[in-house]
Formats: structure tokens, sequence, C-alpha cells
């Protein structure tokens, strides 16, 4: 585990701006600390926060070329908005080049910007982290904290809540991974339709 997180920082020092590496280590920090409190595996953890924007300051053009090498499925939304892709070619990249197989970590590094239906502990609390960690700032973050610090599941709904609500207040596309979850866990908490809508 050392040798790839010594590799994987070593490759972050190539590809990522300075901004975007203090995010990475703030948002490791950020998820030991949730990883602690809700008994989190600290490896796996540790795994995918580092690896989570491995990608993310890599050209447009140039991640889209890298996720059809690795044969990826990318959707016409990817196809227009390259940048998406940059947790699933991460995920894959861990896949092929440290041999990872564990899908708790594959999946909290593919989606950790949608969000997914299939995410356990570690998707939850990386999800968390990259929104939450210590050098983000804008308006309601620490309200959002003390609740995700609080309760793991309601932190992750209200981090899910507040990206929806920032998209749509920007008029931004929604990621279909993002509804899909949003509707999983309004059904779960018995959550209704307005049958008003025609």
């Amino acid at each position: 585990m050392v040798v790839i997180t010594n590799e994987l920082e070593s490759i972050m020092e190539r590809l990522l701006s300075r901004k975007r590496i203090n995010h990475v280590r703030s948002v490791v920090e950020f998820s030991r600390k949730l990883g602690e409190m809700y008994g989190a595996d600290s490896n796996k953890l540790e795994l995918a926060a580092i690896s989570h924007d491995l990608f993310r300051d890599v050209p447009p053009r140039k991640l889209l070329k890298m996720a059809q090498a690795y044969g990826l499925k990318i959707s016409e939304l990817e196809r227009t908005h390259p940048v998406l892709l940059h947790g699933k070619v991460a995920a894959e990249f861990l896949k092929r080049r440290f041999n990872v197989e564990d899908e708790e970590v594959l999946n909290a590094v593919a989606y950790h910007t949608s969000g997914h239906v299939s995410f356990k502990t570690v998707g939850k609390i990386l999800f968390i982290a990259d929104s939450l960690e210590f050098t983000r700032d804008f308006p309601g973050v620490d309200e959002l904290r003390r609740i995700a610090f609080r309760n793991l599941e309601e932190g992750f709904f209200q981090v899910l809540k507040n990206k929806i609500f920032y998209a749509v207040g920007k008029n931004y596309l929604l990621i279909p991974e993002t509804v899909e979850l949003w509707n999983s866990i309004l059904m779960g908490r018995g959550g209704l339709v307005d049958e008003e809508v025609e």
C-alpha cells in the first residue's frame, strides 16, 4: 500500500496543479477523519482519496482518448464534456497499473463527482470529503461539515442535495448517476412524486 501511495504521489506531482494537489491532500485528511468516525478501512479510503482527481487536470481531448484507449463506455454527455471522465479513467488506471480489484474503491473513484447508488462507506466518505474538505469555502459548508460528522447517511444526502441545488441554480446539466442516486435515496425514504406534474 505504501509503495502504491508513493507512486500515486509522484504521478500527482507531475500531472496536477499546485491548487489541485492541495485539494487532494485535504480530501485525504478529511476522509481520514470521517473514516475514523465511521469505521471505514483506512487503506481503501486513502487509496481512493489520493487517486480520485489524478487525471482532473488532463486536457479534455487527451482525457477522451485515454477513456477510449481503456475501452470505457462513453456517454454523449461525457463525449461533450470529457472532464466528467476523469474519475472513471482514474479507476481504470488503478485497476490496470496497480491491479486494484476492490469494487468499493473503484466505484468510489469512478463516481466521486456524481455519486452512485452502489456506494458503500468508502464511496460516501469520498463523495462528502471531495465537497467539504477544509480548503472548500462556500455558503453553508460549515453546517454541511457538522452534519457529515454527526451522521454519515444524512451528510451524504445533504451533500448530494447541495450539489443538485448548485447545478440547477447555475443551469448546469445533471449527471444521470446523480439523478438516479437522488431518486433511489428518496424512494428509500418514502419520497413522493408531485402527481400534479403533467
